[in-house]
């Protein structure tokens, strides 16, 4: 049986929307502090990622997982890539159509994205490691994390999170790109002080998903601060202009997230220098998030 062997855990159709007009992405290596050019299929994966080795010894499909992705993948992209095109088009506050089918398969796609990444397995590998006494190998630390990618209410209940939110895109036409990571799925707290990577599923708290470039999405639930005061821009392009400072703000939270790559369509990275600096101190406590 051929399997796929390098597995990707942030999706290439989502890494060549950042690349540049020559196809490649520009990573920023936080850990050794160096910047390169590289083709999306050659970022954010790694070999045999999703083998479920635990279930092979029962004669069970070993790709299955991998596969599962793949179709996902697959259709986010067509649904994501209509969106794109929309959102370029149309005017602020206006809306677009988002099917309820649609509407389950990316939020099933956000819960995964932020379940499924090489930072999750690292903590998921660290507990196991505080709760064993030891150092887990590594297809202890895959096993982990595939089951809990196959914990089937785990997932559902934080797709069923992302789908009653109210989801607002902005566009961004200033000269700045917005950038992605190896953990694209952000979450900020409800007064946009302070990004997370623990407590997501705190009240107020809310997601925030570059699609491309020039396009982000925001997921706001109805809880305090928001309630109700955003069901006017539900689906809708946000009636903010963005200015420079609105989206470097929104490139901190992938800044903050990165497990170790930032990857951008420029090779550029000293204002996420600069902020990676400053990660742990109130520098840039002030809120600069996009004002709805």
């Amino acid at each position: 049986m051929n399997r796929p062997k390098l597995h990707h855990y942030v999706p290439q159709f989502h890494l060549a929307r950042f690349a540049d007009s020559q196809g490649k992405l520009w990573v920023w290596d936080r850990k050794l502090d160096r910047v390169f050019p590289t083709l999306p299929k050659s970022m954010a994966a790694e070999t045999q990622f999703y083998r479920l080795t635990q279930y092979e010894a029962q004669g069970h499909d070993g790709a299955t997982m991998e596969k599962q992705f793949s179709e996902l993948e697959s259709n986010i992209a067509q649904i994501t890539v209509q969106w794109l095109d929309w959102l370029r088009a149309i005017s602020p506050r206006e809306m677009i159509q988002i099917p309820g089918h649609n509407r389950g398969l990316v939020s099933l796609h956000l819960a995964l994205q932020y379940l499924r990444t090489s930072d999750t397995r690292e903590i998921l590998s660290a507990l196991l490691g505080i709760t064993d006494g030891k150092e887990p190998s590594p297809e202890e630390c895959r096993r982990v994390h595939t089951n809990v990618l196959w914990d089937e209410k785990l997932v559902s209940e934080l797709a069923a999170r992302f789908e009653r939110s109210v989801w607002v895109f902005a566009r961004n036409e200033t000269a700045t790109p917005f950038i992605t990571s190896d953990n694209p799925i952000a979450f900020r707290t409800g007064d946009s002080r302070r990004w997370l990577r623990a407590g997501i599923i705190s009240p107020g708290t809310y997601a925030v998903y570059p699609l491309a470039p020039d396009i982000v999405m925001y997921c706001h639930p109805h809880e305090a601060p928001w309630h109700d005061k955003l069901d006017q821009f539900a689906d809708c392009l946000s009636p903010i202009a963005l200015n420079e400072e609105m989206v470097r703000s929104e490139n901190s939270g992938q800044v903050f997230m990165a497990s170790r790559f930032v990857l951008s369509s420029r090779d550029s990275f000293a204002w996420e220098r600069e902020f990676a600096a400053t990660i742990g101190t109130d520098v840039y406590n002030e809120s600069k998030a996009l004002p709805i």
